[in-house]
């Protein structure tokens, strides 16, 4: 995986109040890349990663968002599916210990909004199905 440059790092942790997003966890923070990218990276020609690609999860619930909690990481938007239509800035995320819908920014701001708008905008990046979601003909 692709490291994000300390600033985007640090940008993200501010954020998201130096806690885990899916449980609160304050020690053994991790920046968790939303969009899966392979066991090959993002490689060269990628755009730089920015705050909106991650969010602030614990070494417990990082690994968990591609097992047992991914179902819930899709729908809370911790993940994100691969080869959807919409970008990171444009899919909001839960976050549990604020009891908030945002939306993030790429600098590490993020707007609230509203449950039925943040459902509304999970659903067109395919969180729910793959709705949203470009699929490749072979």
């Amino acid at each position: 995986m692709t490291a994000p440059k300390p600033p985007v790092r640090d940008a993200t942790y501010d954020r998201d109040g130096h806690r885990c997003v899916s449980c609160g966890a304050t020690s053994g923070l991790q920046w968790q890349h939303r969009s899966a990218s392979g066991h090959g990276g993002r490689g060269r020609k990628a755009p730089a990663l920015t705050a909106a690609d991650g969010v602030t999860s614990c070494w417990s619930c990082n690994p968990r968002y591609e097992s047992d909690l991914q179902g819930l990481a899709l729908r809370s938007g911790w993940k994100l599916r691969r080869n959807r239509l919409l970008e990171a800035h444009e899919i909001p995320f839960w976050n549990r210990n604020t009891s908030q819908w945002v939306l993030p920014d790429r600098e590490g701001g993020a707007q609230i909004i509203n449950r039925f708008h943040a459902l509304e905008m999970l659903d067109a990046a395919g969180a729910f199905t793959k709705k949203g979601v470009i699929q490749w003909q072979g």
